[in-house]
């Protein structure tokens, strides 16, 4: 332990490297060709420290992972299009914008493996969901709020229609990453989930 250094410092350190070695070793070979001893011997820990911070073991470094993940990626949308609300863009325009850049970021090869591909099949559809909620149905419902307070938007429910078009954003990508031809079925997301959004406009 170095100077300074507490118990916690160092647990928290501990837990930081091993979600970032098995973050590199499933982004890099998937969930399946991954064993524990890999990513103990990359973090540089013992397997007891792993189970002490996960004790579920690889399934639970998982879910932290794609938690990690889609915690970077919503955190990346939102910090390119939500300053251009204050810039007073219509907020359909930012909407569009964030949709554009998701179906973009949903081309990095990592982020399909470990979101679209690995999270999915191993944890289970309910948890898959609700994490990828916490993180982005906030910046949906928010755009949502400032396109009908703006006036640029029909006063519709924002709550169920956030969930919604969050459903829609997430088969998108999921239809992307499933496909032979990703570009195309990126412009073609691109331009379906454009017309839900010009159908939102008064």
């Amino acid at each position: 332990m170095e100077a300074g250094e507490t118990r916690s410092d160092r647990s928290d350190a501990t837990r930081a490297e091993l979600i970032a070695s098995a973050r590199r070793l499933f982004g890099a070979n998937g969930y399946a060709a991954v064993s524990l001893s890999q990513i103990v011997e990359a973090a540089g820990v013992t397997k007891g420290a792993l189970y002490h911070h996960f004790p579920g073991g690889k399934k639970d470094l998982m879910e932290a992972v794609y938690e990690q993940v889609e915690a970077e990626f919503t955190a990346s949308i939102a910090d390119q299009v939500l300053p251009d609300l204050t810039d007073g863009a219509d907020p359909l325009a930012v909407m569009e914008a964030a949709i554009r850049a998701t179906l973009e970021a949903s081309l990095d090869p990592e982020l399909q493996q470990i979101v679209l591909i690995d999270s999915l099949s191993v944890l289970v559809w309910t948890r898959w969901r609700k994490i990828a909620d916490d993180h982005s149905l906030s910046v949906v419902k928010a755009l949502l709020a400032a396109a009908v307070e703006s006036g640029s938007m029909k006063e519709l429910p924002t709550d169920p229609l956030s969930h919604l078009l969050m459903a829609s954003l997430s088969e998108a990508i999921l239809m992307i990453a499933r496909s032979e031809d990703q570009e195309k079925a990126k412009a073609e997301a691109a331009e379906s989930l454009g017309a839900l959004v010009d159908g939102l406009r008064r």
